[in-house]
């Protein structure tokens, strides 16, 4: 936009209305700003502003002393921005001054403006002269005549004239306050100091990204913009990249860091003058974890354990568990703990069900990671049947045949006195769920021995083992003996076996089998065989057999029971 006409400096007098104006010309849209001094001013319910066919309009109502200083219309649109400055002068009010003779007499009058404001006094429209009578000072914005001993030739009317470097205008004094009335006074354009429209703002960042600062700056052209970071000025590069574009002053950081914190500084500055603005880069670091957990665990039912990973990031920075999705608490046989930037999960006595996908998240302002483990949980193998030892006939099949629990998939080995058995023509061995099994083919002596089941997993081992041996057929360690009774005596014949049980025991005379009756009685008692006759007759007299029977085989011993007559018995106890 295009200032056509400029803002004219205006005096009035406390309590007028006061209304500037500047005509803009240029492509809409068309944005229009006063200010007050370096002061945006803004529509307080007094003051008015309006745009309206190429003019802009500041009305001040009951204008105050306080309302003098330079006001700066800023007209901006896309093509660039031009500025106008006008002074607006406020005097206080005169009064009618009476005084005695030799009493002396001061007349002032309080005047807004800039310093460069100089007021001139005069006596019915001729300027005072200097004279030792009175003293003339403008302090504080203030004029002031003093008389150091008013006399009667000294009456009349005082007036004061304000002059700046384009203008004067003037005012009069010792009169009753005047109606209301505009001063205009033509305005020349000025070089004005760079401003800040829109100042720096404090800016959050994250570590990685890139951010931009930006204001707005309006004053007099050529203007040069500097940016300064902690009071180091800054220069364009690959890090910084600073622009001033009609009126708009960025600079961009690209990969930013937690070094690029601070306290960053534009710096206007044209032929009249300088201007700062600053505002703070907070930076701030993502959640991130710069250790890990572990890929996976596995671990034996029972055991205690930890998941430990370590985060990086701007605190305060929020730790949560998860398991297999559900987030975990803090309770039971779980412990958290998130110290010294170290994350951890204990976990005791754990179970099959604590198996799954462990996942810890951290989350700060600036944005959140997380990683994960597998948790695998085992059981160790365990046999809840166990197989017994056990006696083969010689050329059959045997089968061992155990139950094992605890978590597949399992590893069978099979030992025969401490060698693993591999399966084939002898050996088949089998396995189905919670069944193993080993089945032995013709078995023959030479198999028997110490059979071991061992059953593996991951975690840990079982075993179990029995004695296999081949079913010995009875035979007689001690066999029966003949013997020789008299009439009416007692008569036993003993045997002492060995074989596997069970083992029957016939006894057979004469090839006929015994059968108990009243004189007749037999036992076989820890592998004692016995035979018990009484009421020896003639009829005992024979061979008595001894057999021992069991699926493994037979085996007979026999011997000769006698009946003496007492005559010989005599006779061979003579002999003795």
């Amino acid at each position: 936009g295009a200032l056509h006409r400029k803002v004219d400096d205006f005096t009035a007098l406390a309590g007028q209305t006061v209304t500037l104006q500047a005509a803009v010309r240029g492509s809409e849209p068309i944005s229009v700003t006063w200010m007050k001094g370096q002061e945006i001013l803004k529509e307080d319910g007094k003051i008015k502003t309006s745009f309206s066919n190429g003019v802009a309009t500041l009305i001040i109502p009951d204008v105050q002393i306080s309302h003098g200083d330079k006001y700066t219309c800023l007209a901006e649109n896309e093509a660039g921005s031009q500025t106008s400055v006008g002074e607006l002068i406020v005097k206080g009010s005169a009064e009618l001054v009476q005084v005695t003779a030799g009493d002396p007499a001061t007349l002032e009058y309080t005047v807004t403006g800039t310093p460069e404001l100089k007021p001139k006094w005069y006596k019915d429209g001729r300027p005072l002269v200097a004279s030792k009578k009175y003293r003339i000072s403008f302090k504080n914005n203030v004029a002031q005549l003093k008389f150091y001993s008013a006399e009667l030739h000294d009456s009349g009317q005082y007036t004061f004239e304000v002059s700046n470097e384009v203008g004067s205008s003037s005012s009069p004094g010792a009169l009753p306050r005047a109606d209301p009335s505009s001063l205009p006074v033509p305005l020349t354009d000025r070089d004005i100091a760079p401003f800040f429209t829109k100042p720096l703002r404090n800016v959050a960042s994250v570590v990685g990204s890139a951010c931009r600062l930006d204001c707005r700056i309006a004053g007099s052209l050529p203007m040069r913009v500097a940016w300064f970071k902690d009071g180091r000025e800054l220069a364009s590069g690959d890090k910084y990249r600073a622009a001033f574009v009609e009126g708009t002053a960025s600079l961009e950081i690209h990969g930013v860091d937690l070094s690029d914190a601070g306290t960053f500084t534009c710096r206007a500055t044209n032929s009249v003058g300088s201007k700062d603005s600053s505002g703070a880069l907070v930076v701030q670091e993502p959640a991130t974890f710069i250790e890990k957990l572990e890929p996976s665990q596995l671990l034996k039912k029972g055991d205690s354990t930890q998941l430990a990973c370590k985060v990086a990031g701007t605190p305060p920075i929020k730790i949560t568990w998860f398991a297999n999705d559900r987030e975990l608490k803090e309770g039971g046989r779980h412990r958290m703990s998130f110290v010294e930037s170290t994350a951890v999960l204990s976990l005791t006595e754990v179970t099959t069900e604590d198996s799954g996908e462990y996942m810890c998240e951290a989350q700060n302002e600036a944005g959140s990671d997380h990683c994960g483990s597998i948790l695998i949980v085992k059981e160790s193998p365990y046999f809840t049947k166990e197989f017994k030892p056990v006696e083969v006939l010689k050329e059959y099949d045997v089968m061992l045949l155990a139950e094992v629990a605890g978590t597949p998939p399992f590893d069978i080995t099979w030992f025969k006195d401490n060698t693993m058995l591999r399966s084939g023509r002898k050996y088949k061995t089998f396995i189905q769920d919670q069944l193993v099994s080993l089945q032995i083919l013709k078995f023959v002596a030479t198999d028997a021995g110490e059979y071991q089941c061992r059953v593996t997993n991951e975690v840990g081992s079982s075993t179990c083992s029995a004695r296999v041996t081949l079913r010995e057929p009875p035979s007689f360690v001690k066999k029966i003996e003949s013997t020789s009774s008299l009439r009416g005596g007692t008569a036993a014949f003993q045997a002492t076996l060995k074989g596997s049980l069970p083992i029957t025991v016939t006894w057979l005379k004469d090839n006929d089998e015994i059968t108990e009756d009243d004189n007749i009685r037999m036992t076989f008692e820890n592998n004692v065989a016995s035979l018990y006759l009484s009421g020896i007759e003639v009829k005992h007299d024979g061979k008595y057999v001894c057999q021992a029977k069991n699926d493994a085989g037979i085996q007979r011993c026999s011997a000769l029971s006698k009946m003496m007559l007492e005559e010989a018995a005599a006779r061979l106890a003579l002999m003795y």
